[in-house]
């Protein structure tokens, strides 16, 4: 029943997607104004992270998030799909409505210190939170 629930909603917004086309301006427009609305967003959208003496700089999720919203026509989303016990696994899914394009990115983060022992459950939520970002950052732009 909830799979047909969920098909029927899916196929709504096709539906509706391809009644209301995107316009590449409009996207471009809408991202523009939204990444440039305060200083603080602006600085939201690039992460910087150390890693061996260099930063690497690239887009946020934030900056993913903008993007997905400014598209339009779209769903997207990110969620654990596995626990490996070792590892976690997080899925960022990226479905353009209108195109029906739908494309999806995983993310392997693992859960145990350097002895093996397998982080708290709060470390484990940070931990899935952080992959589920990341996941769905990297789906709409793979």
């Amino acid at each position: 029943m909830a799979a047909m629930i969920n098909r029927a909603e899916i196929e709504q917004q096709i539906s509706t997607a391809r009644r209301f086309p995107r316009s590449l301006k409009k996207f471009r427009d809408e991202a523009i104004q939204m990444v440039t609305l305060s200083q603080s967003i602006a600085e939201q959208c690039v992460y910087a992270l150390p890693r061996d003496g260099k930063t690497i700089e690239g887009p946020s999720a934030r900056f993913a998030e903008v993007i997905a919203s400014a598209w339009g026509n779209n769903r997207a989303g990110a969620r654990v799909i596995d626990d490996k016990g070792e590892f976690i696994i997080a899925q960022g899914v990226f479905h353009d409505l209108e195109r029906n394009v739908a494309i999806t990115y995983e993310v392997q983060r693992r859960i145990v210190d350097r002895q093996g022992r397998r982080f708290k459950p709060d470390m484990i939520g940070v931990t899935a939170n952080a992959a589920c970002s990341i996941a769905l950052r990297n789906a709409p732009g793979r």
